[in-house]
């Protein structure tokens, strides 16, 4: 079994054959959390995860659309939880801080409220939260010291900090997830941060459509590539490749208190 905790299948490159997917998926037991990324997102994202046995789903807004955050939006997931049908709904996010582009000061700003008010909701409902941190280290570890709940955790999803940076993670109980990035010949610096992550806290996920491991880089991503993903890390881990996928999938299950 193999579990993929972070893709993006709302994304209309799946328009044509997700159905056929998720049926691939479901015959090679591969199971999907889905991360919705924006309000527009939302629902269908809930609905797709309803929609197929293998695939659940995780509810927030991105900081690329944090200007679209606001109090009826983080009340509109909080219902999401708190309503009858959300048996699939594993975690708030993703949210978090992205620093790559040349967004304003009000963009900015607006990412860390955004960032801020889900670890509140995330803290509020004991439900994990899933941390996008891209170039924006210093700042997304400060607002976690600040305001993540520790006892529930987050996961750093697409881990891209250093090695030293781990265990300063592991102190506020976060968890990673590693992508097709780790098979990229320029990954020494993931690969040396995979060293030294605790083995009960690493995760596989794609980021589909993005981050497609080698040797298919350039092309569209799916959850069936995650086994080029399991190799690299148990090459990295000099462990079985059946090892890790039973690893990765018990430490999913156990960090998203999967039904």
């Amino acid at each position: 079994m193999i579990i993929d905790v972070h893709a993006h299948y709302n994304d209309d490159r799946y328009d044509e054959d997700l159905d056929s997917l998720m049926k691939s998926f479901l015959d090679d037991d591969i199971y999907v959390i889905n991360s919705a990324t924006c309000p527009g997102d939302i629902d269908d994202a809930v609905m797709l995860a309803n929609k197929y046995s293998n695939m659940f789903v995780t509810v927030g807004i991105h900081p690329e659309y944090a200007l679209e955050s606001n109090d009826t939006e983080i009340d509109r997931i909080r219902k999401l939880f708190t309503g009858g049908n959300n048996r699939k709904i594993l975690g708030i996010g993703e949210t978090g801080l992205d620093y790559h582009y040349d967004y304003s000061e009000e963009q900015i700003a607006a990412q860390k409220t955004n960032f801020v008010k889900h670890l509140a909701l995330a803290s509020e409902l004991s439900k994990p939260v899933i941390v996008h941190n891209r170039d924006a280290h210093l700042d997304t570890m400060t607002i976690l010291k600040e305001h993540l709940d520790a006892k529930r955790g987050a996961l750093i999803h697409c881990y891209s900090g250093s090695s030293e940076s781990v265990a300063e993670y592991v102190s506020m109980n976060c968890c990673f997830s590693v992508g097709g990035v780790v098979t990229f010949k320029n990954a020494r610096k993931l690969v040396e941060a995979v060293k030294v992550m605790p083995r009960e806290r690493i995760l596989i996920e794609t980021d589909c459509p993005y981050l497609t491991p080698e040797p298919f880089r350039g092309t569209r991503n799916d959850s069936g590539k995650t086994v080029y993903t399991i190799r690299k890390i148990a090459d990295i881990l000099d462990l079985s490749y059946e090892y890790v996928c039973d690893m990765t999938t018990e430490n999913a299950k156990r960090f998203f208190e999967m039904p």
